[in-house]
């Protein structure tokens, strides 16, 4: 690796050779010195992060959580800290792989797995931590067999009340196709319910082979065969409203026990569902992974559920959607968008700002009459016309007389339209709080010379807004 060369020993452990990496930490086996023979996992955040206090508050804290928890299926930490300049957690070393290899399995036997990691995460929550990223890479298997749950870096902890928080408001924190659609809100205003969605989105796709995110279908529509009962389980727990879904891990695993221990589980949960091919067990595990399918097929499962799912899947779908287009899908999309009900106009215009070429700007500017997706066609045509060189032309079929509307503001100001800046000098004095505060959002986004125009007028700033002020 280029830069500060990791340390060679922390403690009583010794790094070995590297085991992975990725955005934000190194992996390396450790060999600990008091215990010979038994190998550790540490992991050690990037250097390039180093300075970031909030990132590593936020690694470090997985050691302070884990440290207050026991469960035989949640991973162990050994000690966390910082060696000279570098945050490092030590682990216990999970080297069976991760639930990933199951995929495809008989329901009865994941299930069997499954029902351990609900008396983890139902002790995680007793004590007030929830996960809020369960995912499959997230459950790793110790050599005994015993499938742990791990990387709580991102999880909501009660115990941090009264201290600096490690997420903030306005991050969306999870993984998309295991996300509840709560967490695209506030990720502080969450529950163990968020974890309850994505394992029950976990057993729907390793189960069925298709990712619920992309499907958005009862579990027998994706896979013939599935036994019902476990397909009621499946569902409760994918509601998309918290009220309605499964209440608590404990009364999770209870149902999984239940069904296992009954007839139908016995007699045909042991083995695979029918029509479950090899290819189905290779197919990658996240939502929005099948790059080498064309837009139609790749992009079409989020279209039907943006069309017929109710709000909280709605969400979750656009999201989906924005995240899974690619540069070229342009011009299927705005076919798609001629096309498209009400309720998915706005994701198409988020993903086409995105991706779009030349020939989006035309349709969007037409959806600045909607009142459905006018915000996202007006500032995706800004991003769209930022990049293909049609600045003016935006600008033009945007303007309005003074501030005209609050929607175009973000929109206008990408665009370094004057006209917008000298009206908010002109109105400034007479704007509400709120409108201020989002004349000063959208002020973010002007060429650094029109900043400089924009925070001369607004000098009296205050209250709320002045935090946005000071980002000018």
């Amino acid at each position: 690796m280029n830069g500060p060369r990791p340390p060679a020993q922390i403690g009583g452990v010794r790094l070995m050779e590297p085991l992975g990496e990725g955005g934000m930490a190194l992996v390396f086996r450790g060999e600990d010195r008091f215990r010979p023979g038994v190998s550790c996992a540490v992991k050690l955040l990037r250097p390039e992060v180093h300075r970031d206090a909030d990132l590593v508050r936020r690694f470090l804290r997985e050691g302070e959580v884990l440290t207050c928890l026991a469960h035989p299926n949640l991973v162990e930490i050994l000690a966390f800290g910082h060696s000279g300049a570098w945050p490092y957690l030590v682990m216990e070393l999970l080297p069976g792989g991760s639930l990933k290899a199951c995929r495809g399995e008989a329901p009865a036997h994941l299930a069997r797995r499954l029902i351990p990691v609900c008396g983890a995460l139902g002790v995680a929550h007793g004590a007030g931590v929830v996960h809020r990223d369960l995912k499959p890479s997230n459950l790793l298997f110790a050599a005994d067999g015993r499938l742990k749950v791990t990387d709580f870096g991102v999880c909501f902890w009660e115990g941090e009340e009264g201290r600096t928080r490690a997420t903030r408001s306005q991050m969306v924190v999870g993984t998309l196709g295991y996300m509840a659609p709560e967490q695209h809100g506030d990720p502080r205003r969450v529950d163990g319910r968020c974890d309850v969605y994505a394992l029950g989105a976990i057993l729907y796709e390793f189960t069925t082979g298709q990712a619920y995110a992309q499907v958005q279908l009862a579990p027998a529509a994706s896979r013939p065969g599935f036994p019902p009962r476990l397909a009621g389980l499946v569902m409760r727990a994918l509601q998309p409203d918290p009220s309605k879904r499964l209440p608590d891990m404990e009364a999770f695993g209870q149902e999984l026990s239940t069904w296992l221990e009954s007839a139908e589980a016995a007699g045909w949960g042991e083995e695979p569902l029918p029509g479950f091919a090899v290819r189905d067990r290779e197919t990658a595990t996240i939502a929005g992974s099948r790059r080498d399918e064309g837009p139609g097929i790749r992009l079409a499962p989020y279209l039907d559920a943006l069309a017929t799912g109710p709000v909280g899947i709605r969400r979750s779908a656009a999201e989906g959607l924005v995240s899974a287009v690619r540069s070229g899908d342009g011009a299927w999309l705005a076919e798609a968008l001629a096309h498209a009900p009400e309720g998915a106009r706005f994701a198409l215009a988020r993903a086409m700002g995105k991706v779009g070429g030349a020939e989006s700007l035309r349709p969007l500017l037409a959806l600045l009459a909607d009142p459905f997706a006018q915000r996202e066609a007006a500032e995706a045509a800004a991003e769209v016309a930022l990049r293909t060189g049609q600045i003016e032309a935006a600008r033009e079929a945007l303007r309005e007389p003074g501030l005209g509307a609050a929607w175009r503001w973000t929109a206008r100001a990408a665009l370094g339209d004057e006209a917008w800046v000298r009206a908010l000098a002109v109105e400034w004095p007479g704007l509400a709080p709120p409108f201020r505060l989002q004349a000063l959002e959208a002020g973010r986004r002007l060429p650094e010379i029109l900043k400089a125009t924009a925070k001369a007028a607004t000098a009296d700033a205050a209250g709320q807004a002045r935090p946005v002020w000071d980002m000018l």
